[in-house]
């Protein structure tokens, strides 16, 4: 057969899954009929199709259906349980009489058929289950007056209806989440691509800004690397949302991608939390300038710390014991800028004891993670 389409197949999967239990809702019913006393022509015969019944229905329930429903001849096993169950139902009225009222778990086969099957196949399902009906009670001992076999089609024909429409609407339903689904997947395989391109551009820029390098080392020099080491720390956020398809970034593996990007041998200590795109670029920037600060004016061992939930603290750690927070230079500027405004957050750059220095950034990431 052709490839099921997805909410076809769902729909058809919920329904089996459904139709176990009412499997076994019947044996226990009949069971329990026969327990009470239902009052039957024979009692030999409604057991032993009932033990058979329920060794049928374990083993249909231990059938692979979705592999099963989507192979070239899925619907034969349906057609075979189809014809075993309505064969099982007619066997019991024919073997108990038309008062013991087998007949009414038609009432579950037929709502059965109207989902498992679809298009042609279905009406002939349908229709077969209506020919069995009435051929069965016209044969079974102790036959129903007129009103009350008239009463059940009715019941039957209305249960079916019902459970065709219940149908349609899983259907439709399905196929809004299947869409949805492949929506979702688009958007995020065109973001992952745009921060791939961005990433390459920012590659390319850093590369372009170097060339422009004076040859001498100086001041100049020393600012030109600095803003190449801004783009490519950009650059390695950007990388990692690539990866991530434009979800959530692992905050420990952001600061690796940025420890190594800025070629530094620092050591981390991350606890795991997952950071939105925008909260992770601006960590990242500020992870970056905290680093490389740390190892161009203090001394190793350089640790970078991040824990903490409500606020999440990073801190950047050093050995070296330089003033330098009574003269900020553009980094720490940048590092304010975009603690005070985009993680809406503190900074705070202290001497340590022993000799050393840390920088602690203290923010909610919840604010930031849009």
């Amino acid at each position: 057969m052709h490839e099921e389409r997805p909410a076809e197949l769902e729909t058809r999967l919920a329904a089996l899954r459904a139709g176990f239990w009412l499997g076994w809702l019947s044996i226990t019913a009949v069971l329990a009929g026969l327990a009470l006393g239902l009052p039957t022509h024979s009692l030999a015969p409604p057991l032993a199709l009932t033990g058979a019944a329920a060794a049928i229905n374990a083993a249909m329930m231990l059938v692979p259906w979705e592999r099963r429903l989507t192979a070239s001849r899925g619907h034969l096993l349906l057609d075979a349980w189809s014809g075993g169950l309505l064969a099982f139902v007619s066997a019991l009225v024919l073997t108990a009489g038309a008062h013991a009222g087998f007949d009414l778990l038609l009432f579950l086969v037929a709502p059965f058929l109207a989902t498992v099957h679809s298009g042609r196949r279905r009406a002939v399902w349908l229709a077969v289950a209506g020919i069995a009906y009435l051929a069965v009670m016209a044969l079974a001992p102790g036959a129903l007056e007129a009103g009350a076999l008239a009463m059940r089609v009715a019941l039957l024909a209305a249960a079916t209806t019902l459970a065709l429409a219940l149908a349609r609407m899983v259907k439709r339903e399905a196929a809004a989440r299947a869409r949805a689904s492949a929506r979702a997947d688009l958007e995020h395989t065109l973001l992952a691509e745009s921060h791939h391109r961005v990433k390459n551009s920012l590659q390319t820029v850093a590369d372009i800004l170097l060339l422009g390098r004076p040859a001498d080392a100086g001041a100049g020099a020393e600012t030109f690397d600095e803003t190449a080491e801004r783009i490519r720390s950009i650059a390695a956020v950007h990388q990692l949302l690539a990866e991530r398809r434009g979800a959530a970034v692992s905050a420990p593996a952001l600061l690796e991608a940025i420890t190594a990007a800025a070629a530094v041998d620092a050591q981390i200590v991350a606890e795991e939390r997952d950071l939105g795109p925008t909260c992770a670029q601006q960590l990242g920037i500020v992870a970056n300038e905290l680093i490389a600060n740390a190892a161009r004016h203090g001394s190793p061992p350089i640790r970078v710390l991040l824990h903490g939930r409500d606020p999440m603290v990073l801190e950047v750690l050093d050995a070296g014991n330089t003033p330098r927070h009574h003269t900020e230079h553009l980094g720490l500027q940048l590092v304010r800028q975009i603690v005070g405004r985009g993680l809406q957050g503190s900074f705070t750059l202290s001497s340590t004891t022993p000799a050393g220095t840390r920088a602690e950034v203290r923010f909610d990431a919840d604010r930031c993670a849009s």
